[in-house]
């Protein structure tokens, strides 16, 4: 028999020593004359329950904690195939990713990102299913399913934004038939992020999502651009997928990241002010190679992040850090991209 089939048949293992521990004692008191009966009874089931009571409740421990053990591994391997981490070089971009769900103490949470090739450009997604649990685990498969078949085909940014959002719409609409759950709500952010090839210029659609951040020799940059409304509500208003351009030069460095770093709040409620705590990162170090510099930086944002909170934030966290490493070279898997610019920044200069 399996540790989950002896787990589900607790409650007779449990009654074993306690239904043993009571015979004795109805025993011993048939034997005792009726005037000490009572008394000795309760004596007795104080000297055999209480030890009955700890071995059934040790044994039930065991049994839970392999339980959790087995399920933790479960999900382990489930967040090893949905969020491996980004390769460090991909295309013409050194990368660096980092997640930590719901405090560290979840394994699968809400929070997605993904990366592929497109003929001469490199295509990323980051994004925050609403929610937690199985339904916000299952939009998180259903995105990641649909931008791994899109986003390397031979389209546009904004044809491949499109096909994202009508793709999660039907598997909603699918949910919605199986009545899983109240659909209504719902909804995924999201930012799509496309870098050419020796172009200058990046390409991002963001449905929603807080807008990236840029460093670039002591300027760092807010790059909302025009966001659009999160997938799984287009169908509430005629806002379809927008691109922005922006650039994105050989030395700059780009932060794409989850409402969790900005929402993470210190023991008086008061946000992770992310701008203010970034001129303090080392965004720029002659002496690592690229892709070792961008996991520092995101090591320190962790830092940074805990010794605000006091703890790693509550919420799902879910960071990239690329930058341009020089053309040439790198992982290939194939498909283009051809879009117009229109880019909004906000800039602001290091102290």
């Amino acid at each position: 028999m399996t540790d989950l089939e002896q787990f589900d048949d607790m409650p007779v293992v449990r009654l074993v020593p306690i239904a043993g521990a009571l015979l004795g004692v109805l025993t011993i008191c048939a034997a005792v004359p009726l005037r000490g009966r009572v008394k000795t009874a309760c004596r007795l089931l104080q000297l055999v329950a209480a030890p009955a009571a700890a071995v059934a409740y040790g044994r039930l421990l065991r049994l839970y904690r392999r339980r959790v053990a087995s399920a933790l591994a479960v999900s382990d391997a489930v967040q090893g195939v949905l969020l491996r981490p980004l390769p460090s070089r991909v295309g013409g971009l050194d990368l660096a990713s980092v997640y930590r769900a719901c405090g560290g103490q979840a394994r699968v949470g809400g929070d997605l990102y993904a990366v592929a090739r497109a003929d001469a450009a490199t295509r990323i997604i980051i994004g925050d299913v609403r929610g937690r649990g199985l339904p916000s685990f299952l939009d998180v498969i259903a995105i990641l399913g649909a931008f791994r078949e899109w986003a390397p085909q031979p389209v546009s940014l904004v044809e491949l934004s499109t096909r994202l959002e009508e793709s999660f719409l039907r598997y909603l609409a699918d949910a919605d038939d199986d009545a899983r759950c109240d659909v209504d709500e719902r909804f995924a952010t999201a930012l799509i992020l496309e870098v050419p090839d020796g172009e200058p210029d990046a390409r991002m659609v963001n449905f929603g999502h807080p807008p990236p951040v840029r460093a670039r020799s002591g300027e760092l940059v807010l790059l909302p651009g025009t966001p659009c409304p999160p997938l799984g509500l287009s169908p509430l208003c005629d806002i379809r997928a927008h691109e922005n351009a922006f650039e994105l030069g050989p030395h700059d460095t780009l932060l794409l990241y989850t409402d969790g770093l900005i929402e993470a709040r210190d023991c008086s409620g008061m946000s992770f002010p992310l701008l203010e705590r970034a001129t303090s990162w080392t965004w720029h170090d002659q002496h690592r190679l690229c892709h070792e510099r961008l996991h520092n930086v995101l090591a320190e944002i962790l830092e940074d992040i805990v010794a605000h909170c006091g703890a790693l934030p509550a919420d799902d966290l879910a960071m990239i850090a690329l930058a341009r490493h020089g053309e040439g070279g790198g992982a290939v898997l194939p498909c283009p991209a051809d879009p117009d610019p229109s880019e909004g920044v906000r800039p602001m200069r290091w102290r």
